[in-house]
Order: C-alpha cells, then sequence, then structure tokens
C-alpha cells in the first residue's frame, strides 16, 4: 500500500512538472508578441533595448525550465509539448522579423545581417509549410545541431537586439583605456559579434534542414 501510495505521489509530481513546463512554453508564445512591439515601437533607444533584451532572455531562458521540470517535449507528463520547439521558432524568428524590418526602416540593413536573418526566417517557412504537420505530430528530431542551431540562434537575437546598450557599456570600458577611439567612433563589435553569431546558426539551420527532409516518412498506421 505504501509503495502504491509513493508511485501515486511520484506520478502527480510528474504531472505537475508537465504542467508547468507547458505553462512555461505559454509564457514564452505571450511574450514574443510584447518583445516584438517594443522593438518596433522604440528600437534603439538604449532603454527600450535593455528592457527588450531582459525579456527576450527571460524568455529563452523559460525554455530550459521547461526541459528541466517537464522533461523533453516528447515527454508522456506534458499535454503541449508538441509547442516547445514551436514556441522557440516563434521567438527567434518573430523577433528578428522585428528586427529586420526596424533596420530596414532605418535605412541601415545590409547583407552581412540582411542574409543570415533571410536563411533563418525562409527556412523555419519551409520546414513548417512542407513539414510542420507531421513534425508537430510525431515529434521534432532531438540533436546536438538543433540544439546548438536554437541555443545559436537566441544568443544571436539576443545579442543583436541588445547591442544598443551593450555598445553603450563595452564604449565605456573602453573610454578608460583609449578616450580617443571611443571619441572618434563608436565601437561596433557587439553588432558584428551578433551577427557573426547569426551566421553560424544560419548555416546550423540549413544543415538540419537537410537532416529533418531526409528522415524516413513515419508509419501512419501506428
Amino acid at each position: 500500500m505504501t509503495q502504491s501510495n509513493d508511485a501515486d505521489k511520484t506520478l502527480s509530481a510528474k504531472d505537475a512538472g508537465g504542467a508547468f513546463a507547458d505553462g512555461l512554453t505559454f509564457i514564452r508564445i505571450i511574450m514574443t508578441p510584447v518583445i516584438m512591439a517594443i522593438i518596433y515601437l522604440y528600437w534603439p533607444d538604449t532603454k527600450m533595448a535593455v528592457f527588450a533584451s531582459v525579456l527576450f532572455l527571460v524568455a529563452a531562458v523559460t525554455d530550459i525550465f521547461d526541459d528541466y521540470f517537464g522533461g523533453a517535449s516528447k515527454s508522456i507528463y506534458r499535454k503541449y509539448g508538441w509547442l516547445d520547439d514551436i514556441a522557440d521558432t516563434f521567438l527567434i524568428i518573430g523577433t528578428l522579423i522585428a528586427l529586420t524590418w526596424v533596420i530596414y526602416r532605418e535605412g541601415l540593413l545590409a547583407w552581412p545581417f540582411a542574409i543570415p536573418a533571410a536563411i533563418l526566417i525562409f527556412r523555419e517557412v519551409i520546414v513548417g509549410l512542407l513539414k510542420g504537420f507531421e513534425l508537430s505530430r510525431f515529434g521534432w528530431p532531438d540533436t546536438f545541431l538543433s540544439n546548438a542551431k536554437s541555443g545559436l540562434s537566441m544568443l544571436a537575437v539576443c545579442t543583436l537586439v541588445g547591442s544598443p546598450w551593450l555598445t553603450q557599456a563595452w564604449d565605456s570600458y573602453r573610454a578608460d583605456t583609449d578616450p580617443m577611439a571611443v571619441f572618434n567612433a563608436a565601437s561596433p563589435i557587439v553588432w558584428v559579434i551578433g551577427q557573426g553569431l547569426l551566421w553560424v546558426a544560419a548555416l546550423l539551420s540549413i544543415l538540419t534542414a537537410v537532416q529533418i527532409f531526409k528522415l524516413p516518412k513515419p508509419d501512419l498506421s501506428e
């Protein structure tokens, strides 16, 4: 009897963890349009860039904690686990679209940013249209490359969104060592690092897309 009660308590705890993980996934989805609106309306205002990048970071961290509390997206304890990867894509691509539009509006859109951004956006559109239904039913492939792509994409986008205040912080540091360098020009290093990470994420997105399209067709009769 005691073993049965212990087993029931364990199952209840795992069910609660799964529900909490699903809640974090929904929070990530809800936060995405808020982040997009802040970027669209206020970026590159420094204070609002801080706010947007902090919100993005919090949303990204929910991806870590929903896996910790509820297990992988395919866990039987997660009713909406299939939304986990969709929420990640929504966060990354939604934020990237808003950032791309603002940069274009300001007349600053250039190929080092535009090409990897376009690759990431169109990759998700193509995979979603051609394989989205199948993947949502039978699970998204969880590989080292797919995890690296998601992680680097989030890091790149967060760096780019936060570049106005991160650049100020970097220039304040430079002013202590070389005041004339700051006087002559602000350092583009934060933006360049963000673009570099975006390029790596874009290349990984192509590789993972190839992996997805090479997956064998699932047996729909099972």
